[in-house]
């Protein structure tokens, strides 16, 4: 996990780079962009002392003049309710306003809410050709309280082939549950191409179910994977057999 990045501007306007290194007026964005953040964190009644909306404000105003496409976030905020409010937010301005392509939650409280609602209002957008927008394409998720009960959001999304490359979910309790969920919903996925689940309690039957499921049945290139013995130790896999056309592909945990 990268260290947390150092703060920048207060997102009220101003010029960002384009593709080319030309400077554009990210001003017109912005104003789309805030009054959306304060219709989302009102109507999700997210007290203003919280200061979310410029925290909001500010980390889309970055992605702009940056150019980035991502988005992170670490540490107490923006909490469950204001990860509702952001994927709303991100539903209505994508990509229109902003080509965000990339979201970061790394030792933050999403929960299993919050990875419904990203489910439903982010990675379900797909892509926008029209808009040269490949969609949300690589999602993080460290460390955030989510169970089995997140996965199954998860997997009803990545079932409907959603442009996701890549997925992190180390260090969340989804179990054997969570393990199973996942692969039920990557057997038709021909997109996703990266997953690393490590430290997620997950059990010797879930090893099964990733090793006859995840490795065998879906386009998955790389793994990153950890398993509990039955001893409650987690080990890292060094086998899991995967097809001769893909094995140079692994990883270990």
């Amino acid at each position: 996990m990268p260290k947390k990045a150092a703060a920048k501007t207060s997102g009220k306007g101003g010029k960002g780079k384009g593709k080319d290194g030309d400077v554009q007026d990210v001003s017109f964005q912005m104003r789309k962009v805030r009054v959306e953040v304060a219709k989302f964190c009102s109507e999700l009644r997210i007290p203003p002392e919280l200061d979310i909306e410029k925290l909001f404000n500010t980390k889309i105003y970055d992605a702009l003049v940056e150019n980035s496409g991502k988005m992170i976030f670490q540490g107490d905020r923006p909490g469950r309710a204001g990860v509702q409010a952001l994927s709303c937010i991100l539903r209505e301005t994508c990509p229109v306003y902003i080509s965000i392509r990339s979201l970061f939650f790394w030792r933050t409280e999403v929960g299993d809410e919050g990875v419904a609602s990203i489910c439903e209002n982010c990675l379900d957008k797909g892509k926008n050709e029209s808009h040269n927008w490949p969609g949300f394409v690589h999602l993080e998720l460290f460390d955030v309280k989510m169970s089995a009960l997140g996965c199954q959001s998860l997997s009803r999304s990545l079932r409907e082939n959603i442009p996701l490359r890549n997925l992190v979910i180390d260090h969340n309790a989804i179990g054997d549950e969570g393990a199973t969920h996942l692969a039920e919903g990557l057997r038709g996925n021909s997109e996703l191409s990266f997953l690393s689940m490590a430290y997620c309690h997950i059990g010797p039957a879930g090893g099964v179910v990733v090793g006859e499921e995840i490795v065998r049945c879906t386009k998955i290139k790389q793994l990153k994977l950890r398993v509990r013995d039955r001893g409650g130790r987690e080990r890292r896999v060094n086998d899991c057999s995967l097809p001769p056309r893909e094995t140079e592909s692994w990883r270990e945990g």
